[in-house]
């Protein structure tokens, strides 16, 4: 019984771990993948530890899922197949083996409190008031195919790779000739002067014939090569759409409301504790901390010195918000009785004595009709929706089957029928972009046997039929179609080719001794000198400023160069480089700069250490 209060503690909030909740939970629905046999093979073996083709499916899963939520549904199938996320996935679940046991043999840990406080606050077990829902912890759960155990060892191994990476990564520092060296360089000036040929100078010297598109047309008819396509008709049915044609009469409303009302008030107050727990035969000690509580000593403070219960004494006793789940039911009865500051007379449960003070209660808040009106009537119409929802789906997959149209079945069930238009196996617009909705329209059944599809699941609440109504096989483009095309690309290619072919000519000339502003002068270019320049400087082309930056140190004579700036070809010569100075910065630009560069030694240092210990640990596959 002790365990369960400790379990129910509360500890140090740890936010960085937000990120891995939301791809685990935001991106639920794997309950298919991993809720078969508890016998999972082993796919390697890291310092003893197995990892299991179970681990590699969620790994593989959860890979997809960040895929997809980054670049969205347009990513080709083939990219996010299983065969080619295999080997990163087990890749990466050996780093992280190796690593979680690296920081359980350096004495790193995670306490109970922690991972509880993780669990209370995340907002995936909300429930609708904000709160922790046990019921909403446990659903979460099975649909992404953790027990409440491995979810908390996930929970656990995600904070120790934390702790491993901020502990190596904060271990990076920067020395003060480090920094001055930096400074010397990144925040240097140059005074340069440099002038411009542009592609407009050299563009009327270009012509390109027919010949030259019809040769380059037909060397290259690959690819001007349109992709097969084709168009479905489709019918989308989703809770979502079914809701907003629901309308819920105002009467209706304000019963549900009142029921509401109802249950809120017989529903339980919710109480916020903290105890001391005194181990058995310990009445003595019970006896010395009521009189110091009764004398004004602080409770928190006598729960750090006294309490037995190790998860919550270092947090003053707290416990957080107590359910009759999770507790013995007299330490529940005698928290619930208490008012806000009051503390318990000892209360015995199978742990031990308790002294228990409630630091918060709370419920049975007072809510009008007109906030929980939205609310109410949202709820109602997903509950007729959800309804209708089965029902229309089954209805769906029925008529469907063999209908020669989607239109009939999209009336009969009051649907709507729309179509993609023509789109290829990389996908389109709208739904199309699905790719379960690509290799469905591509599949033999609907592009070739010309059937319906099967139902197509979206999400939980979504599914779409599909049927083809036109297609169109691969084919070269004619040559009136990319004729214009093609010149473009020709006539570009060309310019930038007898562009590039004059700057260099200036710029030997440049090198052999004459002067820019003679060169300016004889092709009718304007030569513009900068001085003090900066790196990046505005008004200057990235391609000619990165140049410039990139040439030596002038040790006499101007340093001359050429470079190409995209749209044009610049000649620069290079006059004078002046160092930065790292005491000429700001106190926020040096306390900026210190803490950047200490940031990027240390992840340098946490790569390495990562690839150190790789190479250290034997790996069996």
């Amino acid at each position: 019984m002790l365990q369960t209060i400790r379990d129910n503690s509360k500890g140090v909030i740890a936010g960085i771990l937000v990120g891995f909740l939301v791809i685990i939970f935001a991106l639920s629905g794997a309950e298919a993948l991993f809720s078969g046999s508890t016998q999972s093979s082993e796919v390697a073996t890291v310092g003893g530890e197995a990892i299991t083709e179970t681990q590699v499916a969620r790994e593989i899963y959860r890979q997809r899922q960040q895929i997809l939520s980054q670049y969205g549904d347009s990513v080709p199938s083939e990219f996010v197949s299983d065969e080619r996320l295999r080997e990163p996935a087990i890749n990466n679940l050996v780093q992280r083996q190796i690593l979680i046991q690296h920081a359980r043999d350096r004495g790193m840990a995670v306490s109970e409190q922690t991972l509880d406080q993780m669990i209370l606050t995340n907002p995936q077990f909300a429930g609708e008031d904000g709160k922790f829902d046990s019921n909403r912890y446990q659903q979460v759960l099975r649909s992404s195919g953790f027990t409440p155990a491995q979810y908390k060892q996930v929970l656990r191994q995600e904070l120790l790779l934390n702790q491993m990476a901020m502990g190596v990564g904060n271990s990076g520092f920067v020395t003060a000739d480090e920094l001055e060296r930096f400074a010397a360089l990144n925040y240097q000036t140059r005074d340069f002067s440099y002038m411009t040929l542009t592609q407009a100078q050299v563009a009327d010297e270009v012509e390109i014939t027919d010949a030259d598109i019809q040769a380059y047309y037909n060397e290259n008819q690959q690819q001007f090569r349109q992709p097969e396509q084709v168009a479905v008709d489709y019918i989308d049915l989703s809770v979502e759409a079914l809701m907003d044609r629901i309308e819920i009469d105002e009467a209706t409303l304000r019963d549900q409301f009142e029921e509401n009302q109802a249950a809120q008030q017989s529903r339980q107050v919710e109480v916020r504790v903290a105890h001391i727990l005194f181990e058995k035969g310990s009445e003595e000690r019970v006896n010395e901390v009521q009189e110091a509580l009764a004398s004004g000593e602080d409770f928190a403070e006598l729960a750090s010195e006294y309490s037995d219960d190790l998860g919550s004494k270092g947090q003053g006793g707290e416990l957080g918000f107590i359910t009759a789940d999770g507790f013995p039911e007299p330490f529940v009865a005698a928290a619930e009785s208490l008012e806000e500051g009051e503390v318990s007379q000892p209360v015995t449960t199978d742990a031990g004595t308790h002294l228990i003070k409630v630091l918060e209660k709370r419920g049975n808040e007072e809510v009008t009709f007109e906030d929980a009106r939205d609310q109410i009537a949202r709820q109602l119409k997903r509950v007729q929706a959800e309804n209708e929802f089965v029902t229309l789906m089954e209805r769906l997959s029925e008529l469907s089957y063999n209908a020669e149209s989607l239109a009939p079945v999209a009336e009969e069930l009051g649907l709507d029928v729309e179509n993609t238009g023509l789109f290829g196996r990389s996908g389109g617009p709208g739904i199309a972009s699905q790719p379960a909705v690509t290799e469905a329209a591509f599949s033999e059944e609907v592009l070739e046997r010309g059937n319906s599809s099967d139902l197509i699941e979206l999400a939980s609440d979504r599914v779409v039929v599909l049927k083809k109504t036109d297609h169109k096989e691969s084919f070269i483009k004619p040559l009136a179609e990319v004729s214009e095309q093609i010149g473009n690309q020709l006539r570009q290619e060309r310019i930038r080719s007898l562009l590039a072919e004059r700057g260099e000519a200036l710029r030997e000339a440049l090198e052999q001794g004459q002067s820019l502003e003679a060169l300016a002068a004889e092709n009718g270019l304007e030569v513009k000198t900068v001085e003090d320049a900066e790196r990046n400087e505005a008004g200057i082309p990235r391609a000619l400023s990165s140049h410039v930056f990139s040439l030596p140190k002038p040790q006499g004579d101007a340093v001359v160069s050429g470079v190409s700036t995209g749209n044009g070809y610049a000649l620069v010569s290079l006059t004078d480089v002046t160092p930065g100075s790292w005491s000429a910065l700001s106190d926020d630009q040096q306390q900026s700069l210190r803490s950047n560069l200490a940031r990027m030694q240390g992840e340098q240092e946490y790569a390495a250490y990562r690839t150190q210990l790789r190479a250290q640990v034997d790996v069996e596959q």
